[in-house]
């Protein structure tokens, strides 16, 4: 990156040039006001004078505070030589000119216009007007030229922080994007187009989403290999169980085939739910149809009555409305449902109450399931989600289960463009909500 690309000095040069137009233009325009401008007078503008002076009531002469006195329009100022001293130094001025040039004029002081002398005995007339823009920027209001410089600095500004703060944004979108495991960055390609320190931001940004993106599917290509070649040995295992089981026609090793037996089960238990979450990482379109989510919850509630009946577990729903609807893949969002409820039939207590509710919020659907269970610590909550993870010591394989069941509940809801999280309830046990649109 060369110097002259550096947004330092474009910073840098920005704002210079901004200081130094904003002086420049509130330096010329003091001095255009203070500007004077002479030249004879034009015939028709002569009789105009006259005019004025026939037809108009001369102001008070009152020094300076003769201009407060100024009507819109053409005013006239009637005075004598002697008076000369009581009039504003302004037209006072203008009329030394004029007998200077021995002429009369058509004058510009200090934003005023003036017209003549027309001389009448011993009476002197100089009609004088003060445009309304002009009004604007004469000496009480002089505040118009700071505020004029104080908005263009503004608007150059904005400009500047616009152009700043626009490839910023796009940062922010696509660090958004990537945190929520979208690697399709291409609005920062525009980005990449800039030759200063935010370009090769966005060059380094890129390269780092793609190298992520790499070694995510390396990821699951590993998992998915490992998981495959398991299935062999595991089944070689269980062939050579079977073989074992009937040598051993006494059943004087029962107790370790049994031990081998729940051993190779778990194992494959293990490999299946990795192929699964696998499956559902890769990149698929949904099956879905618009379902009554109440009645069909209540319908897989039904098929863990063993469960819960083993445990002596009691349900029970928090219904705002009978009929809630949403457009689900139905096949996956049961084995969402399914990973939810059994995880939490594992960790309640015998005799407790797992409560349910399917509710509408903001055009989503919104279910929960909360147990009476140990709950979890409350800096786990988020990692729950995360493949392999067991919060604590109460929830780990030893219980049956692998820290997969609610990472593939969270792709599951992700896949509806929906979002799933914990949270413990005081003294009452885990609560698993996740909410999901009501149209996909």
């Amino acid at each position: 990156m060369r110097w002259r690309h550096s947004l330092f000095i474009k910073i840098f040069l920005w704002f210079w040039i901004v200081v130094v137009v904003c002086m420049t233009v509130a330096t010329l325009s003091f001095q255009w006001l203070q500007d004077d401008f002479h030249r004879p007078l034009q015939v028709h503008e002569h009789h105009l004078v006259q005019r004025i002076a026939e037809t108009t009531q001369p102001l008070a002469i009152k020094k300076r505070g003769l201009w407060a006195r100024l009507q819109p329009g053409w005013n006239v100022i009637r005075f004598t030589e002697e008076q000369l001293n009581d009039v504003p130094h302004d037209v006072a001025e203008f009329y030394e000119h004029a007998l200077a040039e021995q002429l009369p004029l058509w004058g510009q002081e200090d934003g005023y216009v003036m017209m003549g002398p027309l001389i009448h005995g011993e009476n002197i007339y100089i009609a004088v007007s003060r445009y309304h823009w002009r009004h604007s920027l004469d000496e009480g209001e002089r505040w118009l030229i700071p505020f004029l410089v104080v908005f263009m600095v503004s608007v150059l500004c904005g400009v500047l922080a616009w152009h700043l703060t626009s490839p910023i944004r796009r940062l922010q979108k696509a660090a958004k994007q990537l945190s929520g495991g979208d690697f399709n960055v291409t609005e920062l390609r525009t980005n990449m187009n800039r030759r200063d320190e935010l370009g090769d931001l966005s060059v380094e940004f890129v390269d780092m989403a793609d190298s992520l993106q790499r070694l995510l599917q390396s990821h699951r290509q590993l998992l998915r290999d490992v998981s495959h070649e398991l299935r062999s040995p595991l089944t070689r295992l269980q062939i050579a169980l079977g073989i074992a089981r009937k040598k051993d026609k006494n059943s004087e090793l029962k107790a370790e085939h049994d031990r081998i037996e729940r051993a190779s089960i778990q194992v494959s238990n293990l490999v299946t739910q990795i192929l699964d979450l696998a499956k559902l990482q890769q990149e698929g379109d949904l099956t879905t149809e618009s379902t009554e989510l109440v009645r069909l919850f209540k319908i897989w509630l039904q098929d863990a009555e063993l469960e819960l009946a083993h445990k002596q577990i009691s349900t029970q729903w928090e219904l705002a409305e009978e009929e809630v609807f949403a457009d689900i893949d139905i096949v996956l969002m049961q084995r969402a449902f399914d990973n939810v409820l059994r995880n939490a039939i594992r960790f309640s207590p015998e005799g407790s109450t797992l409560t349910l509710s399917v509710n509408k919020k903001n055009q989503n659907v919104v279910f929960q399931l909360r147990d009476q269970g140990p709950g979890v610590d409350e800096a786990q909550l988020e990692e729950i989600f995360a493949p392999f993870t067991q919060a604590d010591h109460s929830r780990n394989h030893a219980n049956g289960g692998y820290g997969i069941g609610l990472a593939m509940v969270k792709r599951i809801i992700n896949m509806h463009n929906g979002e799933v999280s914990a949270v413990n309830i005081p003294n009452a046990g885990l609560c698993i909500e996740w909410s999901i649109p009501e149209r996909k």
